[in-house]
């Protein structure tokens, strides 16, 4: 088994087919699997979920997101390892980018940029769209989406989610990767789709009764001299330049996903 990608869902019936379309569509061909934890979902969630013959399923009570991830990483059979939550999506083209750049080099993990999109699936625009190997710049949580954050499996052995939090766990668990060696490579191309809606997880549960940060002192030098690395690495890598044009494939209500087309616009040109 090359790949396996891990979803936490918990009553999230709008959102889980797409995700799961999505993945049949990015990975049709490979040698992959898709695991799908579910926390005791009661909106139909696990009852679709246990008609999709094509995925591993794993239900019944858990403690978290977190603890429902571990589940499905300890069960997984992949080399490599992908987080994809319910409400997010692969673009196949920069997935399996993203994978070829993973396969030739002996990095750790591979990141890229992340379409977000609304509520109705509308493009919002693209986060970090070129992203730079960087300590964290600790003004934000952490610096990449993880449905666009792709890894080897040792990574997660050594270092399991950390279950005790509720929402941004996968912040703290990227800052202790990288405390403890995170050979990365990042790539231009956009790898997963994230949807910005009324019933995101940070939005129902409040993140901000949890600190991702409490680890970080951003008064000492390394950490200054760190932030300001990455802002000229991104400046200087065309990180504030959008592409001319981004092509992406998406999921709707549909049966069938279709390719979205987005134009940037040139200021005087």
């Amino acid at each position: 088994m090359d790949i396996s990608i891990v979803t936490p869902v918990f009553n999230s019936i709008r959102w889980i087919e797409l995700c799961v379309r999505s993945v049949r569509h990015a990975l049709q061909g490979q040698s992959y699997e898709h695991i799908v934890v579910d926390g005791g979902s009661t909106d139909g969630t696990l009852e679709y979920l246990k008609q999709q013959l094509d995925i591993q399923l794993i239900f019944g009570p858990d403690k978290g997101m977190y603890d429902a991830l571990n589940k499905g990483m300890a069960a997984a059979r992949g080399r490599i390892l992908g987080h994809l939550n319910a409400d997010e999506q692969y673009d196949r083209a920069g997935l399996a980018h993203a994978l070829q750049k993973l396969d030739q080099t002996e990095a750790d993990a591979v990141f890229g940029p992340t379409i977000m999109l609304d509520g109705q699936l509308n493009f919002l625009y693209l986060f970090n769209q070129i992203t730079v190997p960087s300590p964290i710049d600790a003004d934000w949580h952490m610096p990449v989406q993880t449905c666009s954050f792709l890894f080897r499996r040792q990574i997660w052995k050594r270092c399991p989610y950390p279950a005790e939090y509720r929402v941004v766990g996968d912040h703290v668990w990227f800052r202790r990767q990288m405390k403890l060696g995170l050979k990365l490579v990042s790539v231009r191309k956009p790898i997963g789709i994230f949807t910005w809606h009324q019933d995101d997880i940070a939005k129902r549960l409040g993140s901000h009764e949890e600190n991702a940060l409490v680890d970080v002192n951003r008064k000492t030098l390394r950490m200054r001299v760190a932030k300001l690395s990455f802002r000229l690495k991104h400046l200087l890598k065309g990180g504030l330049i959008p592409p001319c044009k981004l092509r992406f494939e998406l999921f709707s209500d549909k049966s069938s996903f279709k390719t979205q087309l987005v134009s940037f616009s040139r200021l005087g040109l």
